[in-house]
């Protein structure tokens, strides 16, 4: 009786150990094709000047960079952007149909300048959602951006 009893703890430890391994492989497959963006804001040291058709000339002294950290493409790449008091904000240097991004490679960065309206000087604090699709399927992560104070 005792050795049934042994054998059953083992085959039992056997099977756990196996449907572990299972287990973390799995997990291991689906993060080697996980894209994982961000976004955050770059200071410039020198101030870019971007002309606006229709609108002039406007100087940055931030890009925004949408930034995959993960080992895999992400696709379909799109970033909303709100102020601190949920109001919408609009990029002014996108072209139509710039985003969403076709394709992010792993470790890829995409820089616009950080020209925005409705424009307010002071606001330091934003909110950003990034939204990809990758082989794991679709994510969104909500990311609050602070810039610091630029000098004049």
């Amino acid at each position: 009786m005792s050795d049934w009893v042994g054998v059953v703890i083992g085959g039992l430890a056997l099977g756990l150990s196996g449907y572990t391994w299972i287990v973390q492989h799995r997990r291991q497959v689906l993060a080697d094709r996980a894209a994982d963006v961000t976004v955050a804001f770059h200071w410039l040291r020198v101030r870019a000047h971007v002309t606006i058709p229709g609108r002039g000339e406007f100087q940055a002294g931030y890009h925004l960079v949408l930034t995959n950290r993960g080992p895999a493409a992400a696709r379909n790449v799109d970033v909303r952007l709100s102020d601190s008091d949920g109001h919408p904000l609009t990029l002014l240097d996108l072209v139509p149909g710039e985003l969403p991004l076709a394709v992010l490679d792993a470790d890829g960065r995409y820089p616009i300048p950080w020209i925005y309206e409705p424009f307010s000087r002071h606001a330091r604090r934003f909110e950003a959602i990034v939204s990809w699709t990758d082989d794991a399927g679709p994510h969104q992560r909500r990311v609050p951006l602070r810039r610091g104070q630029l000098p004049d």
